[in-house]
């Protein structure tokens, strides 16, 4: 490295640690750039997983987004197998140990965590049996798939009705395997309101998916091996295969010790110029927090979509040129067998949570023009404020055209928008894609009926 020469060093190298890498390169052409990747392997779609497991995608190679040997032609050295252990920010080094288990010290102008999140494990009994896996890596991924072309799983429990619990509900089904999904909230899909949720479990149950809420898991049985999971009522659910799919926490254990504050959530606390409380520290994706432009607060909200755009401002900070994360406001999107599930905001449980002024409505609209073949049914919610009409939060279910709908509310709520600003929009029209009416507008036609200063 020549005197004047500058070092960004990345920790993490998936979304958005080669986000950062990728932007800062193109801010500065003489940055050296290291990027530290624990693991064997950068650069994949995690969101991906249970459709490589499905069989939908066939290869594993098919799920990397960039190539490591266009990383190092762009001039970023890519380091995998290499773990951060320590950070020592008054010297501004880090200390790292490499897959021969020797220690470096590497030092940094500027640092940026993007270290990610990992699967939250319950102290459970049996849970580190055989056949106990989690959907987080495309190691463990692969893992998982040998073992179902094996053909030795015929029945599973998943841990966890949430969005990646239900999308291996069915990467399961179509595999063959009988499925039965615990979650210990009342409903699955706690990230939406229940009246919503019923839809999408009646839908698990015509699949032949056993769904049992309300429900803990007490133990996982078996000797080597999984046999079954017993629940906190006594019953048993025979099985050899378990996924744990209860959440992720953020990996923020060397930032905490290393003086970087975190926030209320657990997760690492940043500005939105994504620094961190210690100068030159940056930090981005899964092991943040992020605004959550709704409710003007911050949250733990961890999507990889977030990932990307925080690294990419990580990147230009760390670079010299200035940008910002305005936030976010949760918008998702979900398929579980023939349904489309979307959300944006903050649910009606959320809003009174927070003691607003809110209302809702549920209205049904067709996807298509009634007379058009191939239509079906799409119920929107919608949550606003009462007294002023702002929308608070959306979502939607349907057989099509869900997820391109709901960007629709995703934009309102980033504008802040009132459901009577949203029934004016000049949406588009023809009979394959919407009827005249189509349901986001029918939604805020009847929101906007409900609010009290409606001029």
């Amino acid at each position: 490295m020549t005197r004047f020469e500058k070092h960004l060093v990345i920790v993490g190298g998936n979304a958005a640690g080669l986000s950062a890498g990728r932007r800062a390169r193109r801010n500065d052409s003489n940055l050296k750039i290291t990027v530290l990747e624990k693991s064997n392997v950068v650069s994949y779609g995690a969101c991906g997983l249970p459709y490589y497991i499905s069989d939908v995608i066939s290869q594993k190679e098919e799920l990397i987004a960039l190539p490591l040997e266009a990383l190092l032609n762009d001039g970023i050295d890519v380091k995998t197998n290499h773990e951060v252990i320590e950070i020592n920010p008054k010297n501004k080094t880090i200390v790292v140990k490499s897959a021969t288990s020797s220690l470096q010290t590497v030092h940094y102008d500027k640092l940026v965590l993007a270290t990610g999140a990992r699967p939250l494990l319950p102290d459970l009994p049996g849970i580190d049996l055989e056949g106990v896996h989690t959907i987080r890596s495309l190691e463990g991924a692969a893992a998982l798939k040998q073992e179902l072309q094996s053909g030795r799983h015929k029945s599973a429990v998943i841990v966890g009705g949430g969005y990646i619990g239900l999308e291996m509900a069915e990467a399961l089904t179509k595999q063959g395997v009988k499925v039965s999904v615990i979650e210990q909230q009342p409903q699955v899909l706690p990230y939406i309101d229940s009246e919503m949720a019923a839809l999408v479990q009646q839908s698990l149950i015509e699949h032949g998916v056993t769904v049992k809420t309300s429900t803990t898991a007490q133990r996982i049985l078996g000797d080597g091996s999984v046999s079954g999971v017993e629940t906190h009522t006594g019953e048993v659910l025979n099985c050899s295969l378990v996924i744990v799919a209860i959440g992720v926490k953020p990996n923020v254990e060397i930032a905490q010790k290393a003086g970087i504050a975190l926030g209320a959530s657990g997760a690492i606390r940043v500005d939105d110029h994504l620094r961190t409380n210690v100068m030159n520290i940056y930090a981005a994706g899964d092991c943040t927090e992020v605004k959550n432009i709704v409710t003007n607060k911050h949250d733990y909200i961890p999507l990889g979509t977030t990932a990307n755009k925080q690294g990419r401002v990580a990147g230009d900070n760390a670079s010299g040129k200035r940008s910002r994360f305005p936030g976010v406001v949760g918008t998702s999107a979900v398929q579980v067998f023939n349904l489309e599930i979307g959300r944006a905001g903050i649910t009606e449980k959320e809003a009174s949570r927070l003691r607003l002024p809110v209302k809702s409505v549920t209205i049904k609209g067709r996807s298509r023009a009634e007379y058009f073949p191939g239509g079906s049914s799409v119920t929107v919610k919608l949550i606003f404020d009462f007294l002023t009409g702002r929308l608070l939060g959306a979502q939607m279910i349907g057989r099509e055209g869900v997820a391109k709908r709901l960007d629709v509310f995703s934009t309102a709520l980033q504008q802040k928008l009132t459901v009577q600003q949203i029934s004016e929009l000049d949406l588009s029209y023809a009979p394959p894609f919407a009827p005249v009416w189509d349901p986001i507008l029918i939604a805020a036609n009847q929101a906007q009926k409900q609010v009290i200063n409606n001029w």
